[in-house]
C-alpha cells in the first residue's frame, strides 16, 4: 500500500501516472485484455490520496483514442487487497479489470466487457494447438493430442465471451433471431459478432424472424435529413429468404418542410432464386423493378456497378445487407439514402427501373438493368455486370473475370457515354493477381455545344498528357500481383483516341524484397501521335536497382545502386534525347531537331479538315408555317427542294457552326444587319478575321427582300480550341455568347378591303336535270315592304352595332332566350371587333326594309 501512496503523492496534477502491474495478484495477464500493452498508464491524472483512486484518460484495447478511466484500490493495513479499473466507452459500454477482493464488486476477478447490462468475460485468441505426429486424419494431417477437458473448462466455454483482437473487441450479439415478430428497434442485426464500439440504432420498428428455412429481417424508421426542402425521411427495408426464393423490398418517403416543395418517394423490389425461374441453357435467376417520384438515382460508373444496390439485389439480396450470419436492414437503407447515397430527392423528376439476373450455359452469370429518368434531364441508362469463373466447379479457381458495363444516353442534352471496367472480384492465375481499371467512350451530338467531338479513354491519363476536362475520367488500368511475401508486380496501361490525337503507354514494375535486400526493375513507354498537323512523340525507359540495409551498432545504413536509361524521339522534324541514370550521376545527350515548345500553325487546308463538311457547316431550318417540300423548278439556282409555307406567316432560322462577325440580309445588301466581334482561328494562329453570313430568300425564282422581316440574332458557345486565342482560355473549353446566325419572321399579312376580281368561272354552277320544285317562283305576286339600298348602310352598322342601345337590346334578347331554356353557350361581351370588321365584311351595301 505504501508503494501506491508514494506513486500518487509524486503524481503532478494533470500529469501521467503509471501503475506497476506487480500490484495485481495473479491477474496481470488480464491487464493486456483491457489496456493496450498491459500498461496501467493514466494521462491527465487526478489523484485522491485519502480514498486511493485515480481518474484520467487511458488507451484501451477497444479504442485507439484514450477514454475516461478510473482506478480504485482496496487496502488492508499496508497491503493492497483489491484493484478495480473501469474504462468508460460510452453508450452503456464499460471495460472492467478486477483483481483481488474489491469492496462492492459484483463481478469476480478478471477482465470483463459490460455491454447493455450484460457482463462478458474478455478472452484472446488461443494459440495454435500443438499436434501429435502419432495421430493423423484421413488426409495424413497431424491431429492435436488427446486431452480431457475439466468440467470447469467446459462450463467456461459455454458462457458467452468477448474476443479481444488487434482491431478492437468483438462481442456476441444477443440472440434476437429467437424472438419472432415486431419489437422496438435497438439493433436490427440478427446474429454474428459486432464491434463493441457500435452504438445502438435509431427509433423505429424492426422485424426479425428465424424459422429455417424461412428467414425475415426488416426495419422501418424515421431519420433526420440534411436535404434542402425536407425535414425528415421515413424509410424501410425488408429482406426475405425462404431457401428456394429470396427477395427484397426497399423504399423511402421524404417529408417536405413546408417551403413549397412536394414530397419525394421511391420504392424498389426484387425476387431471386438459386435454382432459376426458367430452364437451361439460359436461366433467369432474379427479377426486379422500381420507381421514384420527385426522385433521382445516381448512375454508377462501370467500376462501381458491383456496389450498386439495385443491381446487386437482383439475385442475392443478402449481398446488400445480409450474409450467412447477419442481417442489417438499416445498413441497406443507409446505402440508399444516407450521405453520398444512391437515391436523392429531385423536384419534378421521375424514374423507372427494371432488371433481371441470369445464368448462361451454367458458366456465365450476369445482371442487367434498364433505368429511365425524366424531368430535369431525360436519361436512359443500361447497366450490367457479367462474369465467369474457371474452372466452373470446385473451390480452386485459376481466374475470375467480372466486368461492369454502363451505357447512358441523354438525347435532349446530346450526349452518349459507354464504359466498361473490371470489378474488384476480378483476378487471373492467382487470387492475389488483381485486374483493375476500365475503358470509357463519349460522343456528343445534336445541339450540344461539343457536337461532333468524341473520346475513347483506357485507364487514367498520366499528368504529362493533357486531355480536355469534359472527356471521360477512368480509374487506372493494370494489374497488381503479390507473389508470396517477397515479390510484387505492378503493371499499368493507358490509351486515348480523340479527333485530334492518339496517345498510349504503360509501365511495369517488379520488386523483390527479402530482409535487408531489395531489388527492382521498372520499365515504361508512352507515345503521342497527332495527325492535324502530323506529329509524334515516343518515349521509353528502363531502370534496374538494388539496395541493402546494414545495421552498424545502433545505426541503420542503406546502400543503393541503380542504373537506367530513358530515350525519347519526336518528329516529323526528327530529334530526340537519351538520358543515362547512374546511382551517382545522370546526364542527357540530345540529337536532331529540337522538341517543339508549342503546336505549329496550320494552313487553311489543314484547318478545313477540322471543320464539319460544307453541307453541315451552314444550315437553314423552318420553325413555323412550314407545310412541306415542292419539286425543284426548271432554271432554279440549286437542286434543293423549295419549301411550301403558309401564307399566313412563316419563320425560319439560318445558322452556322462558326462564329459570325457580320450578318447580311438579301443577296445584294452592302450594309450588315448586325456586327459582332472579329473571329480568331487558334490552329492557324490568326486573329481579327471577318466571318460573314449572308441570308436571302428566293420566291418563285425571284429574290424576296428580307428588310421588312423580323430578325433576332442566335447566340451560343463555340469551341475555344478552334476559335480562341490561346489553348487555356474559355470556361470548360468553350467561348460563350458568340453570334451564330439569325431567326427571321415574315412581316404581318396585309389584308385588302375587297375580294378582288372574280371571273365567271368562279360563280358558275352545274345545272340540275330534270328541274324540280323550287321554293320560290317568279310568278308569285310581291307582298310586303320593298327593300331599299342606300349608300350609308355600312356606316350605320359601324355606328350602331356597338352602341349602348344595341347592347341593351342584345342583353334583353339573351335573357329571354335563356328564360325559355335555350343553351346559348359562351357569348362575346365585347362587340367593338364587329364594328371594325364591318368595313371589310360586306362586298356591297346591304338592303334595308322599313321596320313595321
Amino acid at each position: 500500500m505504501g508503494d501506491i501512496r508514494e506513486i500518487l503523492e509524486r503524481a503532478a496534477p494533470g500529469g501521467v501516472v503509471e501503475i506497476p502491474v506487480s500490484v495485481l495478484n495473479g491477474h496481470a495477464p488480464d491487464a493486456r485484455l483491457v489496456f493496450r500493452g498491459g500498461q496501467l498508464r493514466v494521462e491527465g491524472a487526478v489523484c485522491d490520496l485519502k480514498e486511493l483512486w485515480i481518474t484520467g484518460q487511458a488507451a484501451t484495447t477497444a479504442s485507439a483514442s484514450p477514454v475516461p478511466v478510473r482506478i480504485a484500490f482496496t487496502g488492508d493495513g499496508e497491503l493492497v487487497t483489491g484493484t478495480l479499473a473501469a474504462a468508460d466507452l460510452g453508450e452503456g459500454r464499460v471495460l472492467v479489470l478486477i483483481d483481488g477482493a474489491v469492496d462492492g464488486a459484483e463481478l469476480p476477478p478478471g477482465a470483463w466487457a459490460v455491454v447493455d447490462g450484460r457482463a462478458l468475460r474478455l478472452t484472446a485468441r488461443a494459440p495454435a494447438a500443438q499436434t501429435d505426429s502419432g495421430r493423423r486424419d484421413g488426409l495424413g494431417r497431424p491431429l492435436p493430442p488427446v486431452r480431457v477437458r475439466t468440467a470447469a473448462e467446459r462450463e467456461r466455454d459455454r458462457r458467452p465471451q468477448a474476443l479481444v483482437t488487434e482491431h478492437g473487441i468483438l462481442v456476441p450479439r444477443p440472440p434476437a433471431f429467437r424472438r419472432r415478430g415486431a419489437r422496438v428497434l435497438e439493433s436490427p442485426m440478427v446474429r454474428g459478432w459486432s464491434p463493441i464500439g457500435t452504438p445502438s440504432g435509431d427509433n423505429g420498428i424492426s422485424v426479425n424472424y428465424e424459422n429455417p428455412p424461412v428467414r425475415i429481417a426488416g426495419a422501418l424508421t424515421a431519420l433526420p435529413t440534411s436535404r434542402p426542402g425536407y425535414q425528415a425521411v421515413v424509410g424501410g427495408t425488408l429482406l426475405v429468404d425462404t431457401g428456394a426464393f429470396n427477395g427484397s423490398l426497399m423504399g423511402a418517403y421524404y417529408v417536405p418542410d413546408g417551403s413549397g416543395g412536394g414530397p419525394s418517394l421511391f420504392a424498389f423490389g426484387s425476387l431471386g432464386s438459386e435454382t432459376g425461374f426458367t430452364p437451361p441453357p439460359l436461366q433467369v435467376r432474379g427479377i426486379a423493378a422500381g420507381f421514384g417520384w420527385n426522385s433521382r438515382v445516381r448512375v454508377p460508373s462501370a467500376e462501381a456497378l458491383g456496389e450498386f444496390p439495385f443491381l446487386v439485389a437482383l439475385d442475392n439480396p443478402g449481398e446488400i445487407g445480409a450474409d450467412d450470419d447477419e442481417v442489417d436492414p438499416l445498413k441497406v437503407l443507409n446505402q440508399l439514402i444516407g450521405t453520398g447515397g444512391w437515391v436523392s430527392p429531385q423536384e419534378g423528376d421521375l424514374w423507372l427501373a427494371a432488371g433481371l439476373a441470369f445464368d448462361c450455359f451454367a458458366s456465365f452469370k450476369g445482371r442487367m438493368m434498364a433505368l429511365v429518368q425524366t424531368g430535369s434531364d431525360l436519361t436512359i441508362s443500361l447497366l450490367g455486370i457479367g462474369g465467369a469463373e474457371l474452372p466452373t466447379k470446385g473451390d480452386w479457381k485459376i481466374a475470375r473475370l467480372e466486368i461492369g458495363i454502363e451505357a447512358t444516353l441523354r438525347p435532349t442534352a446530346g450526349e452518349l457515354s459507354l464504359s466498361a471496367g473490371f470489378t474488384d472480384k476480378t483476378f487471373i492465375i492467382d487470387p492475389n493477381c488483381k485486374l483493375h481499371g476500365g475503358v470509357g467512350m463519349k460522343f456528343w451530338f445534336g445541339n450540344h455545344p461539343k457536337a461532333g467531338d468524341f473520346a475513347l479513354i483506357l485507364g487514367a491519363i498520366p499528368p504529362g498528357r493533357q486531355v480536355p476536362a469534359h472527356y471521360p475520367k477512368q480509374q487506372p488500368a493494370g494489374l497488381t500481383w503479390g507473389i508470396g511475401s517477397t515479390v510484387s508486380i505492378k503493371g499499368s496501361a493507358y490509351a486515348a483516341l480523340t479527333p485530334k490525337s492518339l496517345m498510349a503507354g504503360g509501365s511495369l514494375e517488379v520488386t523483390f524484397h527479402a530482409g535487408m535486400l531489395r531489388a527492382w526493375l521498372i520499365a515504361k513507354v508512352d507515345a503521342l501521335v497527332e495527325w492535324n498537323p502530323f506529329y509524334f512523340d515516343v518515349g521509353m525507359g528502363v531502370r534496374v536497382g538494388v539496395s541493402a540495409t546494414i545495421k552498424v551498432w545502433f545505426v541503420r545504413i542503406t546502400i543503393s545502386i541503380e542504373i537506367g536509361v530513358d530515350v525519347r524521339v519526336w518528329g516529323p522534324s526528327v530529334g530526340g534525347e537519351a538520358t543515362v541514370h547512374l546511382w551517382f550521376i545522370s546526364f542527357t545527350i540530345g540529337f536532331g531537331a529540337d522538341r517543339r515548345d508549342d503546336e505549329p500553325a496550320l494552313g487553311w487546308g489543314g484547318f478545313q479538315g477540322m471543320l464539319p463538311p460544307p453541307t453541315a457547316m451552314v444550315r437553314t431550318l423552318p420553325v413555323s408555317g412550314y407545310t412541306g417540300e415542292s419539286t425543284p423548278e426548271v432554271g432554279a439556282r440549286s437542286d434543293t427542294k423549295p419549301w411550301l409555307v403558309d401564307s399566313g406567316g412563316f419563320t425560319f432560322t439560318a445558322d452556322t457552326q462558326a462564329p459570325v462577325s457580320k450578318l447580311y440580309l438579301d443577296l445584294d445588301s452592302t450594309e450588315p444587319e448586325a456586327t459582332a466581334e472579329a473571329v480568331d482561328i487558334l490552329p492557324m494562329r490568326v486573329r481579327g478575321r471577318e466571318s460573314e453570313l449572308r441570308v436571302w430568300l428566293d420566291y418563285n425564282n425571284t429574290t424576296e427582300r428580307l428588310a421588312d422581316w423580323g430578325c433576332t440574332l442566335i447566340r451560343g458557345s463555340v469551341v475555344n480550341g478552334l476559335w480562341g486565342t490561346s489553348a487555356g482560355a474559355g470556361g470548360d473549353g468553350l467561348l460563350p455568347d458568340r453570334v451564330l446566325g439569325a431567326r427571321l419572321v415574315s412581316p404581318p399579312v396585309k389584308y385588302g378591303t375587297n375580294t378582288g376580281f372574280i371571273d365567271e368561272k368562279g360563280i358558275s354552277f352545274d345545272p340540275m336535270a330534270p328541274d324540280g320544285n323550287q321554293p320560290l317562283s317568279s310568278d308569285e305576286a310581291r307582298s310586303g315592304a320593298q327593300p331599299q339600298r342606300t349608300s350609308t348602310v355600312i356606316e350605320k352598322i359601324q355606328d350602331g352595332i356597338d352602341a349602348a342601345g344595341t347592347r341593351g337590346n342584345r342583353c334583353a334578347l339573351i335573357s329571354a332566350l335563356e328564360g325559355l331554356g335555350a343553351e346559348l353557350g359562351p357569348l362575346d361581351a365585347d362587340l367593338s371587333g364587329y364594328a371594325r370588321a364591318a368595313g371589310t365584311a360586306f362586298t356591297a351595301q346591304p338592303m334595308l326594309v322599313p321596320a313595321a
